[in-house]
């Protein structure tokens, strides 16, 4: 399983990139909520509600998976973290069928 992280400015924004890559088969499963976020940006230091995002996507649909991602969201910098986890083998089983 590879897992895909990041962050969002608004609810909206994490539901509508939640459902899409829902829709679009990229993912089997994205989880969001709220954070506060401390960052230096352009110069300054900024305390900002954030919306964090997690993907949980097949080795297979990483990169789409990704590329869905970064087509949707809107910030001038996107930082996104991946991981491959390793999860039992039921769960591989649903994720690779779910994130094609």
């Amino acid at each position: 399983m590879f897992e895909l992280i990041t962050t969002v400015g608004k609810k909206s924004d994490a539901q509508q990139i939640s459902t899409q890559l829902i829709k679009r088969k990229l993912a089997a499963c994205v989880s969001y909520w709220p954070i506060f976020s401390i960052y230096q940006w352009k110069g300054k230091m900024h305390i900002e509600k954030e919306w964090r995002i997690e993907i949980k996507t097949s080795k297979r649909a990483a990169k789409k998976a990704e590329h869905c991602l970064r087509s949707l969201h809107n910030y001038e910098l996107l930082v996104v973290s991946k991981c491959e986890i390793n999860v039992d083998k039921n769960a591989e089983r649903w994720i690779e069928k779910c994130a094609k």
